[in-house]
């Protein structure tokens, strides 16, 4: 074997132990400065959390709340339904009132028209008939009472 394989070897052995500890060491900084960072970001997210803690307990309760007014609200529209329905009911029983009376109502008028046709009829036959009697009186009348003398 030639004498420059032993040191060539023992170089790149070096050479690879120098690279393998520069490489840990870079993991080592890259690690630590995570680490301070994740510590960092660990805080912010602590203190972002005290920030929003008021506001979150502040969201909640509108949420809250708006789950009452929700139920608040579908109570009432429930009950104006409720309301209409019932309106609505008793607007279509009037309806069937006014017509059956309006129907009722028709028939009495006819019966009052057909009342007053005959007693047209019978006014005019007894004017006739006074007037037919009027007539006979005031020619009984001319028989009965004697004449004037001296009327022409």
């Amino acid at each position: 074997m030639p004498g420059w394989i032993a040191p060539t070897v023992a170089l790149s052995l070096v050479v690879i132990a120098i690279a393998i500890a520069a490489g840990t060491a870079m993991m080592y900084i890259a690690l630590s400065e995570a680490k301070e960072h994740g510590e960092s970001l660990a805080k912010e997210v602590a203190r972002l959390r005290a920030d929003l803690a008021p506001t979150l307990d502040a969201v909640k309760r509108l949420g809250e709340k708006g789950i009452d007014v929700a139920d608040m609200a579908q109570q009432e529209a429930k009950q104006i339904i409720d309301t209409t329905r019932r309106i609505r009911y008793d607007v279509e029983r009037g309806v069937k009132r006014a017509k059956r009376r309006l129907a009722d109502f028709e028939a009495v008028v006819e019966v009052a028209q057909e009342e007053i046709e005959a007693t047209v009829v019978d006014v005019s036959a007894a004017l006739q008939t006074a007037r037919a009697g009027v007539g006979v009186i005031s020619q009984l009348r001319r028989l009965v009472r004697p004449r004037r003398r001296g009327a022409a």
